[in-house]
């Protein structure tokens, strides 16, 4: 969470570009406050852990880039003593998936990286929405690019892992794109003691690739949605090519609460209307406004990260 004795920390959620493109800077935020993992914990308890995972994945202190050590420093310091790094993590301008697998006895992390603001290749992936197959049904093509690109790494990582621990769960999850590679990754594995949580996750796929990740859910599956976050709208499901998952949906209201399956949840067009116009068509090429309109700043990791740490 937020580090109070940091004077800069308070405005790390302030709705400016800065706080949605960079995770918060150095000494201003604190990972993984919460207890070590437990089997049969309460999901919020994990959803904060999972936050700080996902936002963890970006390697970043504002725009200062993480090293190695820095990556390693804070998650041994959380109890997980064996790092391994997912693609090209601490380099500009990478053309793939990124993130990392922390593992301990108990349990692993598997965090995949969201957007980088500063990363034509980024943008370029999450604007490639036309649809390739995976899995019988058809899903984001720059999604499934990215991820293809590290699979083997992945792979080689899980299995490692299972090979002496078989039983204990993965955590896959991660932050924007992040959240969808974590989505495809767990379709992918379909490993009975995984586990999916994302944040500010796109539609991944059409109503058949739903029904794959419906079918690997085994009860482990949550969405997390900030209120209006633009992301989880996009692509409009009214093109009716993309759809989300009927899994467990927790939602932060406007006033931070933590809702689990509300009734009612913000529409593609409630969030769209706010947006300045045309926004979505010219975004990649002509910046971001200051302040954020709320669609947007609701997007930001850490904003997700410090809310859902002080639901518990």
């Amino acid at each position: 969470m937020l580090n109070p004795a940091s004077p800069t920390s308070a405005s790390c959620l302030d709705p400016t570009p800065e706080n949605l493109c960079y995770p918060p800077r150095r000494g201003d935020y604190t990972y993984f406050e919460t207890a070590p993992y437990q089997l049969g914990e309460l999901p919020k308890v994990s959803l904060a852990r999972a936050a700080d995972a996902s936002m963890l994945a970006y390697a970043r202190f504002i725009q200062q880039r993480m090293v190695l050590a820095d990556l390693q420093g804070i998650l041994v310091a959380a109890g997980y003593p064996r790092v391994q790094p997912i693609g090209d993590c601490f380099v500009d301008v990478a053309n793939t998936g990124r993130g990392y697998f922390a593992s301990n006895g108990s349990h692993a992390l598997l965090a995949f990286r969201g957007t980088e603001a500063d990363n034509n290749n980024d943008k370029a992936a999450d604007a490639e929405i036309d649809r390739t197959p995976e899995a019988g049904a058809l899903v984001h093509s720059g999604f499934k690019r990215y991820l293809d690109a590290v699979w083997p790494q992945v792979t080689q990582y899980v299995t490692g892992y299972r090979a002496n621990h078989p039983n204990q769960n993965i955590c896959i999850t991660g932050h924007s794109l992040g959240g969808a590679l974590a989505t495809l990754a767990f379709t992918r594995l379909n490993d009975p003691a995984s586990s999916l949580i994302t944040f500010g996750c796109p539609r991944v796929g059409n109503p058949a690739y739903c029904d794959v990740i419906d079918a690997a859910a085994h009860g482990a599956c949550y969405r997390v949605v900030d209120n209006l976050d633009v992301v989880t709208h996009v692509p409009p499901e009214f093109l009716s090519f993309y759809a989300h998952p009927d899994i467990a949906i927790y939602w932060l209201d406007p006033g931070h609460t933590l809702q689990c399956n509300p009734p009612n949840l913000p529409s593609d067009s409630d969030a769209i209307a706010q947006l300045p116009g045309g926004f979505l068509a010219t975004h990649w090429m002509d910046g971001l406004p200051n302040p954020l309109p709320e669609p947007l700043a609701d997007h930001s990791p850490v904003r997700y990260a410090q809310y859902l740490g002080k639901s518990l």
